[in-house]
């Protein structure tokens, strides 16, 4: 693998510890009897689920199913009207279980659209890492991983909605997190794309994943489903 200006290859960011080898758990998931209701409506009646360390989990149903409030749930941008979520044992939300998580949520990018992509992942970068230059290092090799060094040297409001979605699965791969959230991770993404989102994962054996998809292929990349009901 070829080495970047900070001296880093895609391999060494790789090789470092990842931080479910910090968490000393084999469970990266654990959601019990989980409800959400938006004022008269419950979105979600009661969903229980558990994902061990590198376990790949879809969920599926219907638009307005509560795919993506789960998701939420577990990132701790919505907090449940009911049930509990533990992130390796950590309360969701909770500053540990969010050092513990990446996620690419749908429209909740989030990102400073005048700035370039390579800013944008430095930026959050800097939020995972005291250091500097490890900050860059992991950005430049996620940048050629994922082979967007192509268009990240551009503004973000100049990308294409594909582009955007693989700015977002990057930085949301920043840290080598345990558990990682996608919401339908391969929508808007050519053929090419989507290739290299799941070879970054098959890559990343100890890593979770709880996916949202209505993609049949996305399903083949998984372990097991959840349908929710609607």
């Amino acid at each position: 693998m070829a080495s970047h200006e900070s001296g880093v290859s895609t391999q060494d960011v790789l090789a470092a510890e990842p931080l479910v080898a910090q968490a000393h758990t084999d469970q990266a998931l654990c959601i019990e009897e989980l409800g959400r209701r938006f004022g008269e409506r419950e979105v979600i009646q009661s969903l229980s689920l558990e994902l061990g360390v590198g376990e790949r989990v879809a969920l599926r149903g219907p638009n307005g199913a509560g795919k993506t409030t789960v998701l939420r749930c577990v990132a701790g941008t919505v907090t449940p009207t009911r049930g509990s979520i533990s992130v390796a044992g950590f309360p969701a939300g909770g500053i540990q279980a969010r050092r513990l998580v990446g996620a690419s949520l749908s429209q909740e990018r989030s990102f400073y659209l005048r700035l370039t992509g390579h800013v944008n992942l430095l930026t959050f970068a800097r939020m995972r890492w005291d250091s500097e230059a490890e900050a860059v290092a992991q950005v430049e090799a996620l940048e050629h991983e994922l082979e967007i060094a192509q268009f990240v040297s551009e503004r973000a409001e100049t990308y294409s909605a594909g582009m955007l979605h693989q700015l977002a699965f990057a930085r949301a791969l920043l840290g080598e997190p345990m558990l990682l959230l996608l919401d339908e991770p391969t929508r808007s993404l050519d053929e090419a794309a989507a290739h290299r989102l799941w070879q970054a994962l098959d890559r990343r054996p100890h890593l979770a994943v709880l996916l949202t998809t209505h993609n049949r292929d996305d399903l083949a990349h998984c372990d097991a489903h959840t349908d929710l009901p609607t």
